[in-house]
């Protein structure tokens, strides 16, 4: 990390200053006249907010705009839940020529009043659906007197229009099987990284990258086309605040939780709409210097400074555990550069000889570059350790069945593997965030050997054992092939005072949002936030969840803010035996019924989320 990046920045600083196209404050541009005899089915009183949104936002006579339609809630979503979706302007800068979008939505309504208002949910991605959140588990511990608002951001799931750069599910997986992009980085053996065959050996893989690449992005620009424009996180933005308006009037807040890419969400909402913002939560935070102004292709070295420290805590865990919990341990409390050598040796191998596996779902082979990228999935989730340990131990044994199905989407049920996100939505909002390529820079569009380069650096330097294998679980694309610009990009300032401190809560150990993203955040916007910190691994604090946090959190919104540095302590166990579980003895002695119904909810949370499939966590 740069050292300026913990600097607050002033509003002056030509490194911060906002990046707009044609805005306008939407009460000087936009006005609405809809039609009086317009039909709307509604909720939040929705009827009497109509007025203020034509004073708003609209320039011309757009009759759909601010419309609700009821649909039947798609399969996983709470039954108490309702779903619809609501008609916004395309373009808030171009109204009268932009067209509208769709932005669907679910709503869990408050169970005890008064109620407080709304507070929209994000689960990360970016790419992952928001409509599964909105339910009970949200509500033990935002509070049963809000409304929660699930919604998939631009370009994501049900909302329209969708990004489609691919015909159907099959043929975008056809088209990167078995390739680096589906299958990660093959990495040689680590003791020869300062080698020409080690850097050779990565050149031809990053060639065939950038031509992967390339060839969809330039299938995106064809079906897609202008679409592209409308998918950035600013856009993002002014449909919660237009989402507000409608459902809760003019001068309601706009309150908010999100996680991972939700810290992206959260941050640009706060900094570009401070006065409009009540009580925002972010969590496992994402550094908003870098995602706006590094290229794209740097980012992983930001994200992995902690991935070493949090897989040093795995091994720890697993020889602790013994063999009977973690079978990679030979025996209780064997040292944790045995197991790490051990596993080592085996990605190596893989690096020469990939691992058949013929009896999976899809059959195929395991590569080094697949297997490191998994194991930085699991270091992200310690909840499912033990299964990662048993897959992993079954792999080195010659049997990746279990390993390869977990990793691998299954074309026949059309799932996509450990990623609830297909085609390439993911790439159309980090590409409508980063900063736009400068034509001739070498910087912007790197060459294989550039790639390379930097990933050597990120291995010597940065995580040894994940330094290249992030694009596993994090597909971002090339941007500087992507073929459109946004109307809106933010990039700062970072320092805005707001009303209520912004909570901003991280994990001590996070592989891949690492706490000095938090910290940055935290002195950029001074008394404007408060961090928590929660001790232990895991991507953001459900990861390996803390009713500690859970708490704060729920007293945060209640109207209690914590002091700025509060820590929790880690209270569950990475590898439980049969008899301890993973909670401490003293602590599940002492929880009370409303502890229980509160440990219940946040077990749900990954699974909400898309992070942590079904039956597949230990408590």
């Amino acid at each position: 990390m740069k050292g300026d990046h913990l600097s607050k920045p002033a509003h002056t600083d030509t490194r911060h200053t906002p990046i707009r196209q044609r805005y306008q404050p939407w009460r000087d541009v936009f006005t609405i006249i809809l039609a009086l005899g317009l039909s709307v089915v509604s909720i939040w009183n929705y009827g009497a907010n109509l007025e203020r949104l034509k004073a708003r936002f609209l320039s011309s006579y757009t009759p759909q705009l601010g419309s609700v339609t009821w649909e039947k809630c798609p399969t996983g979503v709470d039954p108490k839940a309702r779903c619809g979706a609501i008609i916004v302007p395309k373009d808030y800068f171009n109204q009268a020529d932009g067209g509208i979008a769709s932005v669907a939505f679910s709503v869990y309504r408050a169970s005890k009043g008064p109620k407080k208002g709304t507070v929209f949910l994000n689960p990360g991605g970016p790419g992952g659906s928001g409509l599964r959140l909105a339910g009970p588990a949200y509500a033990q511990f935002i509070g049963d007197d809000w409304d929660l608002v699930g919604f998939d951001p631009r370009g994501i799931g049900r909302t329209k229009p969708t990004v489609s750069c691919f015909p159907d599910f099959l043929t975008h997986q056809l088209y990167v099987t078995n390739t680096v992009i589906e299958q990660g980085i093959n990495v040689p053996p680590l003791a020869n990284i300062s080698s020409p065959f080690f850097r050779e050996s990565l050149v031809e893989q990053y060639r065939q990258y950038l031509a992967l690449q390339k060839g969809q992005i330039e299938l995106c620009a064809k079906t897609m086309g202008d679409e592209l424009r409308y998918m950035g996180t600013a856009n993002v933005v002014r449909d919660m605040d237009f989402m507000a308006t409608a459902f809760d009037g003019e001068d309601a807040k706009i309150n908010f939780h999100g996680g991972s890419y939700g810290s992206v969400l959260g941050t640009w909402l706060v900094n570009m709409l401070p006065d409009r913002v009540g009580y925002v939560v972010i969590d496992g935070i994402v550094d908003p210097i870098s995602w706006s102004t590094d290229p794209v292709y740097k980012w992983a070295s930001n994200w992995l400074a902690s991935s070493e420290e949090t897989y040093e805590i795995f091994l720890k865990d697993c020889s602790e555990a013994g063999p009977s919990l973690c079978p990679l341990a030979q025996h209780e409390n064997e040292p944790t550069a045995d197991i790490e050598e051990r596993i080592e040796a085996f990605l190596d191998d893989l690096s020469v000889n990939p691992l058949p596996v013929p009896h999976a779902r899809r059959p195929g082979v395991l590569t080094s570059g697949s297997v490191r990228g998994l194991i930085l999935y699991y270091l992200m989730r310690p909840m499912v350790w033990p299964l990662a340990a048993s897959n992993l131990h079954a792999a080195m044994q010659g049997n990746g069945t279990s390993l390869y199905d977990f990793l691998m989407p299954d074309y026949a049920a059309q799932t996509t593997g450990i990623l609830p996100i297909t085609d390439l939505q993911r790439s159309a909002v980090s590409c409508a965030d980063a900063r736009p390529p400068v034509p001739g820079s070498q910087e912007d569009f790197p060459s294989p050997e550039d790639l390379a380069d930097h990933g050597i650096r990120t291995l010597k330097g940065v995580s040894r054992h994940f330094g290249v294998s992030v694009s596993v679980v994090e597909k971002d694309g090339e941007c500087q092939y992507w073929p459109v610009r946004a109307p809106e990009r933010f990039a700062g300032p970072w320092n805005a005072k707001l009303e209520r401190p912004m909570l901003v809560v991280s994990a001590k150990s996070d592989p891949v949002t690492p706490l000095r993203s938090a910290v940055l955040v935290n002195s950029l916007m001074g008394n404007s936030t408060s961090l928590v910190i929660q001790e232990g691994p895991g991507h953001c604090s459900t990861g390996l969840p803390t009713l500690c946090v859970a708490k704060l959190k729920r007293a945060y919104f209640a109207g209690e803010t914590p002091a700025n540095g509060t820590f929790c302590k880690q209270e569950l166990r990475t590898f439980p035996s049969a008899g301890a579980g993973m909670l401490d003895a003293d602590l599940e002695a002492s929880m009370t019924e409303d502890d229980r119904a509160l440990l219940e909810a946040l077990r749900q949370v990954p699974r909400l989320q898309g992070d942590i499939p079904q039956g597949m966590d230990q408590f």
